[in-house]
């Protein structure tokens, strides 16, 4: 007879099937294929049922209690919570029964997933804890889950630095058993355990090394981390494209979890954007499908994304009638009255607004339970943020003491978002305005724009640097709601403060790179087939092949951003550029947006001045037509349309001269910091600032920053000033404009001919004047694809941030390259506006097309007038005047030159 170790061979194979059907299930739970995982895992407690019999043996009962503590995975993908937990009671009756530590500790682990995945963190960090004390009931593959399942409930918890331990000897264990896999999630989750510390190119640098390691695992939540980290960078726009495109990849059954997720992600995107509708149905959606599976946690935080929407909802709601067309605030102008003390920042509900009363009250009780929800939960932050939600809420019905007791009643949990933290701010600042303490709302507020400033250190993209100032955006407006009934200098300094907070001066020393640079010869030569294609299918393939690569360039771009730092720039204060506005000669103008209205504040002969000028919609419509009107012109082929287009051009620059610039009384150089509604306007086809000497400058301090950097005015250089000469090629005026600049400039200058890219890049990154002349592109979509066709190719903005600009003048003969791109939070990008931000004193760019001879005419002269002595405003303004008036698309950008 066979002793007790002799079973039959049958028997054998039949749990030697089962264990390998069981490992097949693992694996695809692994790589988001529960479908599958459920009829593998099933198949293999069949093969259990059958090798064990009527008597299971030892063996046959600890593999069929690992199987079902796997397959409660499965079913929670596939059915929820309660079918997980049924699977877990029935593996559990085998532990007890056979009095198992190693199968009790899997049992706990595997609960504490689950509890994980719904939100009670409490309790899966216990239950994580108690795994991580009994390793050794774990493979060493199993230890390596264990650590990087403890990793990804520590970001939840917001131990960062303890969820960064865990991923590192999670991907040590998963390297040294070859297990791609666990390697990508263990490096990946990393990335967004730099996310959590704030640190957004270490994230992205992270995530995209992850992306590297070749593995069979389900790259749903890498992609839905990423989106996160986009959006918290404040790159809304592509975060919503990632998380979409996510979302269209999550077919077939159990992924309602992570479908649900990415909802969220784009709730909460959609309502950045202000897309209030499509940002309530995903949240909606979201709650739905967490409520189902009995995630309570992530429902919790679906419905405060929902009553996020709905306080945005309210506040969006016509005013009443005695309050519609009152002024704004704005003093010294006679269509300005005395500002009461409810303005727009007020969050008190107007009187007879009941409904409204009613909406905002109802969302406060609903917060405040939620509170009590998180709090059972043990998930202090949760509770922290419906604290905020319900004191927004409070605040719009006008219960200030009830908004207060919210805030005062904060655990102040660090999230490590920026987002959060500063959303946060604005509610505390309004709630202070709210109980009449103006005073340390304003400290908070400045608090907030340093904290703006120092979360965008560590990146030398200009694409993460511009975007981030997004979530800046309602802080900025509430500084200055508070700073209009002090005054103009008040209004000074809040303009000044946030859109300085942004602009910072990269150091140099990012490496090059290889893939980037590759990346980048590729889509150098889709641009030439697509400008050298006749067939509009062939261009329109070739142009969705470009928008890949661009994509890609710029994933790679915020990966590398890391590697080289941001620097400061010199601070300069507002008093010292008012000085220096002095020491010039010049006057300032400001222009903002205020209730509806485009408001002014100026500083003419050294006295600061507060203006309201005119309604916004009308600004920004005269500004359009302008625009529309000047390209028109510059066409040269209007015919018998001549007369009336530049009729209409003239009589739009006549309407806004009179609103805009002559209220101001003066006959100085002017430096213009305008704001998006009348952005990229040729201010020198408006009557008064034609022949007139005037810089447009990213802020008053900016401006001041680049002339204090400089030599003072008048004193001459020891060594003549280099200069540089470009041209591009089919420009048929470039040469021999580039030949009178080199005659100009004489021996100091040289003309690169023909003219490549390496050579240009070289030249603005040292000091002194760079001339091109070619063909320019904005890309308002990608601005910084923006670029200028040199002979060996195109030049795009992106690729001068490794050596940065310290050329003291630009000029950049070529249509359009003056425009920008605006972006949430008052940021713009553009090829002359990516230069000034890459260190440039100075740019001369166009914001419409110009004619060749016009341009080659318009930049010889001003060449001439510069070399005489003339600072690059004032000379730039002769030679506009001295030729054709469709030369007014010229601005001088950024700061003074003086040769």
């Amino acid at each position: 007879m066979a002793g007790p170790s002799e079973r039959p061979a049958t028997t054998i194979d039949l749990l030697e099937h089962a264990r390998t059907l069981r490992d097949r299930g693992a694996a695809a739970n692994f790589a988001g294929r529960p479908a599958e995982a459920a009829a593998t895992l099933a198949a293999a407690l069949d093969e259990i049922d059958r090798a064990g019999g009527t008597e299971p043996s030892l063996e046959a009962l600890e593999l069929r209690c690992k199987t079902l503590i796997t397959l409660a995975l499965t079913e929670f993908m596939l059915e929820g919570l309660d079918s997980a937990t049924a699977r877990l009671a029935e593996a559990e009756q085998v532990v007890d029964a056979l009095g198992d530590d190693a199968l009790r500790a899997r049992l706990d682990y595997q609960r504490a997933n689950l509890h994980g995945r719904v939100g009670d963190l409490a309790s899966a960090w216990d239950g994580l804890e108690g795994a991580v004390r009994r390793l050794d009931a774990f493979t060493e593959r199993e230890q390596a889950s264990v650590h990087l399942s403890r990793g990804m409930l520590a970001f939840e918890l917001l131990r960062p630095q303890e969820a960064l331990d865990s991923f590192a000897e999670a991907a040590r264990l998963a390297h040294s058993l070859g297990a791609g896999e666990l390697e990508f999630m263990a490096r990946h989750n990393e990335g967004y355990a730099a996310y959590l510390l704030g640190d957004i190119p270490r994230s992205l640098a992270d995530m995209a090394e992850a992306e590297d390691i070749e593995a069979d695992v389900f790259k749903g939540p890498a992609r839905l981390d990423r989106a996160r980290v986009l959006l918290e960078a404040g790159l809304v726009k592509e975060a919503v494209e990632a998380l979409e495109s996510g979302l269209a990849v999550l077919v077939g059954d159990g992924h309602d979890q992570i479908r649900a997720e990415f909802e969220l992600e784009l709730a909460r995107a959609h309502r950045l954007l202000g897309h209030l509708d499509l940002a309530a149905g995903a949240a909606a959606s979201a709650r739905g499908t967490y409520e189902r599976i009995g995630a309570t946690a992530w429902a919790a935080k679906a419905v405060l994304v929902g009553l996020l929407v709905e306080l945005d909802r309210q506040r969006r709601r016509p005013s009443p009638p005695h309050r519609e067309n009152a002024p704004s605030a704005l003093s010294g102008s006679p269509r300005t009255s005395t500002p009461d003390r409810e303005n727009a920042l007020s969050p008190a509900a107007p009187v007879g607004e009941d409904d409204t009363r009613a909406v905002t009250r109802a969302a406060a009780g609903t917060a405040d339970r939620l509170v009590e929800t998180a709090t059972e939960l043990g998930d202090s932050e949760l509770a922290d943020s419906a604290r905020v939600v319900a004191a927004q809420a409070l605040l719009l019905a006008g219960e200030v003491e009830g908004a207060q007791t919210r805030l005062l009643s904060l655990e102040r949990v660090s999230t490590g978002s920026l987002s959060d933290e500063l959303d946060a701010a604005a509610v505390s600042a309004m709630t202070l305005v709210a109980a009449g303490e103006p005073g340390p709302a304003r400290r908070l507020l400045v608090r907030a724009s340093r904290r703006l400033a120092a979360g965008q250190e560590g990146s030398a993209s200009l694409d993460l640097r511009t975007a981030r100032a997004v979530h800046g955006a309602r802080l900025a407006e509430l500084d200055l709601e508070l700073a209009v009934p002090r005054g103009s200098a008040a209004v000074l300094e809040a303009l000044d403060r946030w859109r300085s907070a942004t602009d910072r001066l990269p150091s140099l020393g990012r490496p090059d790179d290889d893939e980037l640079a590759a990346l980048t010869e590729q889509l150098r030569g889709v641009r030439a087939q697509a400008r050298g294609e006749s067939d509009a299918a062939v261009v329109r393939e070739l142009d969705d092949h470009a928008s890949r690569l661009e994509r890609r360039i710029r994933d790679r771009d915020w990966a590398l951003s890391r590697s080289g730092g941001a620097g400061r720039a010199a601070t300069v204060r507002v008093r010292d550029a008012r000085a220096h506005l002095v020491d010039v000669d010049r006057d300032h103008v400001w222009f903002f947006r205020h209730r509806g209205r485009l408001g002014g504040v100026g500083i003419v002969g050294g006295r600061a001045t507060l203006r309201d000028l005119m309604p916004i919609e009308r600004a920004v419509e005269l500004a359009q037509r302008v625009r529309v009107d000047l390209r028109a012109a510059a066409t040269h082929h209007l015919g018998p349309l001549a007369g009336a287009v530049w009729s209409s051009l003239r009589s739009s620059a006549a309407e806004l001269d009179d609103a805009l610039i002559r209220p101001w009384r003066s006959d100085r150089g002017l430096v213009v910091v305008s704001c998006p509604e009348v952005s990229a306007l040729p201010w020198a086809v408006l009557p008064s600032m034609r022949g007139r000497a005037f810089t447009v400058a990213p802020s008053l301090t900016s401006f001041a920053r680049r002339g204090l950097a400089g030599a003072p005015p008048g004193v001459v250089p020891e060594c003549p000033t280099p200069v540089h000469v470009s041209v591009g090629p089919g420009v048929p005026r470039a040469t021999a404009e580039a030949q009178a600049i080199v005659g100009t400039w004489g021996p100091a200058a040289r003309l690169a001919q023909p003219s490549r890219r390496d050579e240009l890049v070289e030249a603005l990154a040292r000091p002194g004047i760079v001339h091109v002349a070619a063909h320019g592109t904005h890309q308002v979509e990608s601005p910084l694809f923006s670029s200028l066709v040199l002979h060996d190719g195109p030049v795009f903005a992106h690729e001068l941030q490794p050596t940065g600009v310290r050329a003291d003048h630009v000029v950049l003969s070529a249509c359009e390259v003056g425009l920008t791109t605006p972006r949430p939070g008052h940021e713009s990008l553009g090829l002359a506006l990516s230069m000034l931000s890459l260190g440039a004193r100075s740019v001369v760019a166009a914001v419409a097309p110009v004619p060749d001879d016009v341009a080659a005419t318009t930049m010889s002269r001003h060449h001439e007038l510069l070399a005489s002595g003339l600072p690059s405003d004032e000379a730039l303004a002769r030679a506009v005047a001295d030729t054709d008036d469709v030369a007014a698309a010229f601005l001088n950008l950024g700061g003074q030159h003086h040769p």
